[in-house]
């Protein structure tokens, strides 16, 4: 099993990940496609809270949770994601971590807790932000938890703690992915299983080399290859007054241009000089071409690349009972209700006062 530093494991494979999934959904047509899941039963929680709540959305990514009857602001860890989102969302946003939120005590009325716990690679850390949400809370506010659950309609992951593969890829149908549900019938929830890397959380280990970190050295090699390749192809000098030096191996036709540029230039040097600037030569031409040609391709190439990568992330999959076992590890908390749904368990819980006595 692969070892994976505790650090690590959130650093480099949760928000680093995020963080360049931000910028590659902008560029890419099909994330937009496959990337707006709506959870039904949290979608239901937000429109179901009292006109004028305050609503903190914990980790809100893409922030697609709202209601015109709740004032909603979205606090996550990923800037990019924070300016992706800003960019077509009049939403308040802010900055911030999970386990230490930039709130006061008390403050809001109702918590969105929704996959993000299953992001932290530790139960001491995973305890810290039931706390800190819970901290924010007011008595009697509710706070909405979603995890990614261990047991699968399709099987069980190969172990609580892993690294899931983002960006399978699917065929496209009509230029567009077929949209996949999870269900008994859900292949593409059998291959995530399935191509899931079990890793053990550790304090101090290498880091595993994973798809994202060979995509970069992969596109760093290409570009230096390019570089130390067009030297050695082309040799672009700057243009200059008057008419072009002439390689050795150039076209039998430039001598023919140069006369003419001579001629008219023993005719009118300042016409000539003019008519030599805006000719360009030959060997100017194929050298932009091919320029051209060597960039289009590389960006090709490094387009195909970014497609054949597999970005991996950091999850702690809860078995059943776990996430209920967490929620009432936090004395201010109680369960409203656990539910399943669509492969994840979601808890509903309340603030209650401090002398609260449970039964």
């Amino acid at each position: 099993m692969t070892s994976v530093d505790q650090s690590t494991a959130e650093s480099e494979y949760v928000h680093s990940i995020y963080s360049r999934l931000a910028t590659y959904q902008k560029q890419d047509k099909r994330s937009s496609q496959t990337s707006h899941r709506i959870w039904p039963r949290v979608r239901h929680f937000v429109e179901s809270l009292p006109p004028g709540c305050v609503v903190v959305d914990v980790g809100c990514g893409e922030a697609k949770y709202t209601s015109p009857s709740v004032f909603v602001m979205g606090i996550d860890a990923c800037s990019e994601v924070l300016l992706s989102v800003k960019q077509k969302s009049k939403l308040d946003l802010m900055l911030g971590d999970a386990v230490t939120l930039p709130l006061r005590d008390g403050c809001v009325d109702a918590i969105l807790n929704v996959s993000v716990i299953h992001h932290l690679s530790t139960v001491t850390r995973r305890r810290q932000a039931l706390k800190e949400c819970a901290r924010c809370l007011r008595v009697g506010g509710q706070m909405l938890l979603y995890t990614w659950a261990f047991e699968q309609p399709n099987g069980v992951f190969p172990s609580q703690d892993v690294l899931v593969p983002w960006n399978l890829h699917e065929t496209v149908i009509n230029g567009r992915l077929p949209k996949v549900k999870f269900h008994m019938n859900s292949t593409k929830e059998q291959r995530i299983i399935e191509a899931s890397i079990p890793v053990n959380i550790t304090s101090n280990c290498e880091q595993p080399t994973t798809s994202s970190s060979r995509w970069f050295s992969t596109i760093l090699n290409k570009v230096n290859t390019i570089k130390e390749a067009l030297p050695s192809i082309v040799s672009l000098s700057p243009r200059k007054e008057g008419p072009a030096t002439l390689p050795a191996a150039s076209p039998q036709f430039l001598p023919t241009t140069k006369s003419l540029i001579s001629g008219i230039r023993r005719w009118s040097p300042m016409l000539g000089r003019r008519l030599a600037s805006l000719i360009v030569p030959v060997e100017e031409q194929f050298a932009e071409e091919l320029s051209q040609t060597i960039l289009r391709e590389s960006v090709t190439e490094a387009m195909a690349t970014l497609r054949e990568v597999t970005f991996y992330r950091f999850y702690h999959v809860f078995r059943k009972g776990e996430l209920e076992d967490l929620v009432e590890s936090t004395p201010s908390l109680r369960i409203l209700s656990s539910t399943f749904e669509h492969g994840n368990w979601c808890v509903v819980a309340e603030k209650v006062p401090e002398n609260y006595v449970r039964i």
